[in-house]
C-alpha cells in the first residue's frame, strides 16, 4: 500500500487516496467498536487490538510467527 494523498479537513474529516497491490485490501476500523474474527476463529475483539496490530509472516525455519 502507497499512500498518495492524504488531506485533514478543519472539522477532522480525513481524505487519503491509497494505491494497493493487486493481492492488497484496504479495510477502515474504529477503535471504539468491536468486530468479529473471519474463519474458523469467530472471536470478537475491539477495534484497537486490530489498528495496534503488527504484519508478521510463518518462519518455517525458526517453526514461529515473526515480524514481516
Amino acid at each position: 500500500m502507497k499512500i498518495t494523498k492524504d488531506f485533514t479537513r478543519k472539522d477532522g474529516v480525513r481524505t487519503v487516496t491509497v494505491q494497493l497491490a493487486e493481492n492488497e485490501k484496504l479495510m477502515a476500523f474504529k477503535e471504539d467498536s468491536y468486530y468479529r474474527l473471519g474463519g474458523q476463529l469467530d472471536d470478537v475483539v475491539g477495534g484497537y487490538y486490530i489498528t495496534e496490530s503488527d504484519p508478521v509472516m510463518w518462519c518455517s525455519i525458526e517453526q514461529k510467527w515473526v515480524e514481516a
